[in-house]
């Protein structure tokens, strides 16, 4: 069974039993009628065979490709494919038919003629019952004619389109819901969208204009379907910005379900009623008086302003009296006004004009004719401002410029007139007197060519602001200006811009003399920025400087610089020896030596007293600022010649180098300030590099410190609440009122018990004739909280320094003195009753005049015998101030007190001072006593100064004896006192009691 040349895809043979056969071949044969009269195209490809070959095709196929079906069985079925067949879709026909699954495409064949038409694919597999594929069926449809339709509705809706896109308005597309299906570009354009980005959307998603919005609502409520209504709404951008107007035309569809709306733009009629409605409202409100007449002449119009000025209060009556020629005081120029309009030309000019009372008004008339488009005069218009208050402002103002122009005369300023180029229009008389320059040489000549070269830039500048604001006054500033002979004056100037003054046409310059108060200002400053003894930079201006170091740092991480801090040794003994004038020459010489030693940008400057600070710019390292240091100090070294004397002087120095550690001045100050202490502490006359080990020991004396003031001011609690419980001074004893200011009794002060911060040790002092301890000296000791007992190495030069010295050192002669009466108290063995105690008087309880009146206070208030205190004074304090020295050991030998010099031959060692001074006895340094041992070295030394001192009536005491040896040389050579280790070290008050009841010989 088949179709024509299509052979039968079903075989009977494979049914067995005859009844069955023919039930099966009659089943066949209504299928095969079944493919033959569907109207799709069926084909049947083996999927067996390669390629796939097709193997059946019904009627319908050969209709629809006008290929019959011997031309088709056993060919592939791309045969149908041409030109123009979407290579994708038969790619995807290729895969279906690789991996053996279904598929449905619409692809683009071609018939046996060549012609195309649209085909639509169905591909199914067929498998056997062991599930192995063995056919394909491919179904096809012809889609040409409802493409063809599509395409040509497409076409039809492209046309339509585009005749919208044409449509100089907005078109939208609504639905009764009221979200947009669709928009033309302009409406999108319009919102700065695309048209796809409205479909969808409420009407009012862009913010819609209320009017708008309600006349879609009332549409689609109403019947009508179609409307046409000018809406003033606003059709608003995105940006917030109004489109313009339209009128918006409307057109139901799809049975009421949605609309067409066409907007058409009407912005620019909208824009001309308003600019109409404006422009009434301005001739209306206009102060100037504005008249309207026809071509003929005939009045038509006029403002409020027009009513106001001429009396008429309307067009009517002014038209009556005769119309504009009425108001014209002068016919002459009436005649000259109107002829002139009348012929198509503008008139203006000021004007006499009467009013209706016959009041006389100046007018400043502008006529002129109104034409139409093709230039036809259609009517007259006059503009009249009344000027009669601006005439009399005039005349005012010129009796004014009048009074003005003689206080210009005689001003004491000088008022320059420039034009828009700089030159020199106008000048006041004034500048003859200031600047030495007469009127005539002035005029015409530019008035750069007077300015400071450094300064014509700044007033360029100023020139060209001026210019560009008109009536603003500018550039007040000081500006240095040539005199005509040659020096320079300093002007304070302000410019206006008056280029559009009738008037004055001109940049207007009032400039004032200021050149004294700025001599006097610079002055100030430079007095407050230097040195008024020395000139030079002080520490305000050095501080700044190493400000900008320091930002030069932080701009070039490789930028160094170095801080040198100076301090002159010695020289208060050459302020106080030599007076302060020749101090003060001194440092200005200095001063002018530091200078010399300098490089161009270096800074040195003087903080006062005899400190200076050398700022080394832009150096290369530490070497560099060493070399310098040492360039200083030799230069500083160089003798000098004042008041006649020569002066000889040294310094110390401490360099600071500049390290990212640094963040303010004061910081690399204080360093430096650290490393040139410790120069002086090394022997001065020298340099220092500061270290960091510098500044942990200045913390750490700086602490020291503070621990000292505080101990030192708990002695005066302490001494309050202290008594001598049982000892001879008695309970009434004076010594118990030493509270310094703290008046307490003894039964106010019993309950308290309170550790004396200091206590005071007592080294014996031996008579190296008997051997018997004869007296001690008083060396105090400090028991720190922390520390433990400190040597006086460590604190004693500090407290001297901080000045804490005056309250200890008059403790420990109060001690002393106490300790002596409670020694007389006790029963000790003969001979001592007579004990005396040597105490340490320090240079500046030396120098300071007080300190006589507090020794006679605790004289007096201990009770004690002045003939058993001795005072020790080295002979360097002795030596600064040689007459000041002279009085104050005499009134200290007055009140019987013994004057020791101490440690003599370590400082001047001057033998002419000797005589001249009331002094009891000499102590030999340690220096000289420690080295006259075995060897005998330095034993002649102290044997002439043993010889020296008898030779005088003093007595001797060697300091530092160790040794057996140095004992037996120095009862040799005469010595009559001895104090060292070998006796005694220095014992507390405790253990010297011990020691003196024991009674020991030597």
């Amino acid at each position: 069974m088949g179709n024509r040349d299509n052979q039968s895809i079903y075989n009977l043979d494979e049914v067995g039993d005859v009844a069955d056969r023919d039930t099966a071949s009659e089943a066949l044969w209504l299928r095969d009628r079944a493919l033959a009269a569907t109207t799709s195209g069926i084909i049947i490809a083996d999927a067996k065979a390669p390629d796939c070959p097709i193997i059946y095709c019904n009627p319908a196929f050969e209709r629809i490709t006008g290929y019959c079906a011997g031309e088709v069985l056993g060919r592939n079925c791309r045969f149908l494919q041409g030109p123009d067949t979407d290579r994708t879709t038969v790619a995807k026909i290729r895969e279906a038919l690789r991996e053996g699954i279904a598929l449905q495409v619409t692809i683009k064949n071609y018939r046996k003629d060549g012609t195309p038409f649209w085909n639509k694919l169905s591909l199914s597999p067929v498998r056997d019952d062991s599930g192995n594929l063995t056919h394909f069926v491919g179904t096809q449809s012809d889609l040409s004619e409802r493409i063809e339709v599509q395409e040509a509705l497409q076409q039809a809706n492209d046309q339509l389109q585009t005749i919208l896109e044409a449509v100089p308005g907005i078109v939208s597309w609504i639905s009764s819901d009221l979200r947009y299906l669709g928009v033309n570009h302009h409406l999108a354009k319009l919102h700065g969208l695309s048209p796809s980005a409205f479909v969808g959307q409420d009407i009012g998603f862009l913010g819609a204009s209320l009017d708008f919005y309600s006349f879609v609502v009332d549409f689609f409520a109403c019947e009508a379907t179609e409307a046409v209504k000018e809406l003033s709404a606003k059709v608003k951008t995105e940006g917030g910005q109004s489109a313009g107007y339209y009128l918006i035309v409307a057109q139901k569809y799809d049975r009421g379900n949605a609309a067409c709306l066409v907007g058409i733009d009407i912005t620019e009629r909208k824009r001309a009623e308003e600019a109409l409605v404006l422009t009434r409202k301005a001739v209306e409100s206009s102060s100037d008086a504005i008249g309207i007449s026809d071509a003929n002449g005939t009045h038509i119009y006029q403002n409020q302003a027009f009513s106001q000025l001429f009396e008429w209060e309307t067009a009517e009556e002014f038209k009556l009296a005769g119309g504009i020629p009425a108001v014209f005081a002068d016919p002459a120029v009436a005649c000259e006004v109107l002829d002139t309009i009348a012929r198509g030309y503008s008139w203006s000019g000021e004007i006499t004009n009467r009013t209706k009372s016959d009041k006389i008004l100046q007018v400043l008339l502008r006529a002129d004719a109104i034409k139409d488009p093709t230039g036809k005069i259609v009517g007259l218009i006059y503009m009249n401002t009344d000027i009669t208050d601006r005439k009399r402002t005039e005349q005012e103002l010129r009796q004014s410029e009048k009074r003005f122009r003689s206080l210009i005369e005689n001003a004491r300023d000088i008022i320059v007139i420039l034009d828009d180029k700089g030159f020199c229009r106008y000048v006041s008389p004034s500048a003859e007197r200031i600047l030495g320059y007469p009127t005539a040489e002035v005029l015409g000549r530019s008035v750069f060519d007077l300015i400071h070269p450094d300064e014509l830039p700044m007033v360029d500048q100023v020139f060209k602001g001026v210019i560009q604001m008109p009536r603003v006054g500018l550039g007040l500033a000081e500006y240095r200006v040539r005199h005509k002979q040659g020096f320079w004056c300093v002007l304070e100037a302000v410019a206006t811009n008056l280029l559009s003054e009738p008037s004055v046409r001109g940049i207007v310059v009032n400039c004032h003399d200021v050149t004294e108060r700025k001599a006097a200002e610079d002055q100030l400053l430079h007095d407050a920025l230097h040195d008024a003894l020395t000139e030079l930079p002080n520490r305000a201006l050095l501080t700044d400087r190493l400000g900008q170091a320091f930002a030069r740092v932080k701009r070039h991480p490789n930028y160094q610089f170095a801080v040198l801090f100076l301090d002159l040794d010695r020289f208060k003994v050459i302020n106080d020896s030599q007076g302060h004038r020749t101090g003060d020459r001194l440092l200005v010489a200095v001063g002018r030596r530091l200078l010399t030693c300098l490089r161009p940008g270096d800074t040195v400057a003087r903080l006062g007293g005899d400190e200076f600070v050398i700022l080394l710019e832009e150096i290369q390292g530490v070497d560099e600022a060493i070399a310098q240091a040492k360039g200083i100090l030799k230069a500083i070294e160089r003798p000098l010649y004042l008041e006649g004397h020569k002066v000889l002087i040294t310094a110390s120095i401490g360099i600071a180098m500049s390290t990212d550690k640094y963040q303010w001045p004061g910081d690399i100050l204080r360093d430096a300030d650290i490393a040139m202490y410790r120069a002086k502490a090394l022997g001065k006359a020298r340099y220092e590099v500061f270290t960091s080990a510098m500044h942990t020991r200045a913390v750490a004396l700086m602490h020291l410190e503070n621990d000292l003031r505080q101990s030192i001011e708990e002695l005066n609690l302490t001494y309050s609440i202290v008594d001598f419980p049982g000892g001879a001074a008695g309970e009434n004893s004076p010594v118990c009122e030493i509270d310094w200011k703290l008046e307490r009794t003894k039964s106010q002060l019993a309950p308290l018990k309170l550790e004396c911060p200091f206590t005071v040790y007592y080294q014996p002092i031996v008579c190296l004739k008997s051997g018997s301890v004869i007296g001690f000296e008083a060396l105090v000791r400090w028991l720190h909280p922390e520390r433990g007992l400190v040597s006086p190495m460590e604190f004693i030069a500090m407290a001297e320094e901080t000045g804490l010295i005056m309250p200890l050192g008059l403790w420990v002669l109060n001690e002393s003195c106490r300790q002596i009466i409670q020694w007389q108290s006790l029963n000790l063995p003969a001979g001592n009753s007579r004990l005396t105690v040597a105490v340490n008087l320090s240079g500046r309880q030396f120098s300071e005049p007080e300190s006589i009146e507090q020794i006679k206070q605790v004289l007096q208030e201990t009770g004690v015998d002045a003939r058993c205190l001795k005072l020790e004074i080295t002979e360097t304090v002795v030596m600064e101030d040689g007459e000041a020295a002279a009085a104050m050991l005499s009134q200290l030998r007055e009140l019987g007190i013994g004057l020791c010099i101490d440690d003599f031959g370590t400082g001047y060692s001057s033998l002419s001072y000797l005589h001249k001074f009331p002094i009891n006895i000499l102590k030999v340094d340690r220096s000289f006593v420690s080295r006259i041992g075995a060897a005998g070295e330095n034993l002649e030394i102290v044997r002439a100064i043993v010889m020296l001192a008898r030779s005088l009536g003093m007595e001797v005491v060697a300091e530092g004896v160790e040794t057996a040896v140095q004992l037996a040389q120095l009862r040799a050579i005469g010595c009559e006192y001895g104090q060292g280790y070998f006796f005694s070290k220095p014992l507390n008050s405790e253990a010297a009691t011990a020691l003196l009841r024991r009674s020991p010989k030597w």
